[in-house]
């Protein structure tokens, strides 16, 4: 998927801003893939799958850390504590697994529409891991994100009047609250994720007033980052609305009597090289003879290249 790094900081704020609105803590991920995907023309399946495998790499980033927490305290035989990570790390690790080898069968035995839709979005998951460089950067990105998140909150901890609590002690409560609060119960977690962070402050004798009082400022702050989220939306996403329905009135399908068939060279260049470049892609994703694999990247490059020409010229 070729989306560069403004795409990607805008699909990752609008999904951002619909998490808000959302069941549990990751419902925007899927606009988020929806925006991608007709962003980079490129298959929908597929890009489920690489948001669902950034999503997972993230969670298992997130329980390593909260995990190394739970035990620099001695707080591992908690019930409270130990339930959540061991039931994510299922869900993470063991329920992917399946997930993709599920999805890798049906596509080999069902060799339909679905089928190979399904066979896209299995590859999505685990595109990245043929490439263990890319991998690793993926893996220390996420790593790097949670820590960051945790060093935030204990600043705020601070401001809530909870002191003397090491950074382990964060990484334990971050991580655990996360895990309850994307239980698909309510809107963002509300309620859900403030309940755990209360419960599990209790646990290193924390006040519940401290405890609840960081846990709203934790939301605040996701609020308040997540809120540009609407405007990048608004910005970035609905551009791609109003270029299709230009490109569409450009084309004049729209005059054209029903009866008359559609001549494909009225269709303007622009669109040509998109569908051209959609088509290399789905086909690239559906062949593993090297040969025609290296044919296919050598044209998309040259499409691409175009595509860039194109967008220069009618900026």
């Amino acid at each position: 998927m070729q989306l560069n790094w403004r795409d990607a900081v805008s699909a990752f704020y609008t999904g951002m801003f619909f998490n808000l609105f959302l069941p549990g803590l990751v419902g925007g991920d899927a606009v988020r893939a929806l925006l991608a995907a007709r962003k980079t023309q490129h298959s929908l399946a597929s890009s489920f799958g690489i948001v669902y495998a950034d999503r997972t790499v993230g969670f298992i980033a997130m329980l390593l850390v909260g995990t190394w927490g739970a035990l620099s305290l001695h707080l591992a035989n908690s019930q409270l504590v130990w339930q959540p990570l061991v039931l994510g790390a299922l869900f993470a690790i063991g329920l992917t697994a399946v997930m993709v080898a599920l999805a890798f069968f049906i596509s080999q035995k069902w060799r339909n529409q679905w089928g190979e839709r399904i066979g896209r979005f299995a590859n999505g998951i685990v595109s990245f891991l043929q490439r263990p460089n890319i991998g690793f950067v993926v893996f220390a990105i996420a790593l790097t994100y949670h820590l960051s998140l945790t060093a935030t909150l204990m600043f705020l901890g601070q401001a809530a009047g909870i002191k003397a609590q090491p950074f382990s002690a964060y990484a334990m409560v971050v991580a655990i609250a996360t895990v309850i609060g994307s239980l698909p119960i309510t809107l963002h977690g509300l309620g859900v994720r403030e309940l755990a962070s209360v419960k599990l402050w209790a646990l290193l004798n924390v006040s519940p007033e401290q405890a609840m009082l960081w846990a709203l400022l934790w939301r605040v702050m996701a609020w308040l980052v997540s809120l540009p989220g609407g405007l990048v939306y608004l910005l970035w996403a609905d551009k791609t609305v109003w270029k299709d329905l230009q490109a569409l009135a450009e084309s004049g399908l729209k005059s054209r009597p029903k009866s008359e068939t559609a001549d494909p060279f009225t269709i303007p260049k622009p669109q040509r090289v998109e569908i051209a470049i959609a088509t290399l892609e789905q086909l690239l994703e559906e062949t593993d003879d090297e040969t025609i694999r290296e044919a296919l990247l050598r044209r998309l490059e040259q499409l691409r290249e175009e595509r860039k020409q194109i967008r220069r010229t009618s900026n």
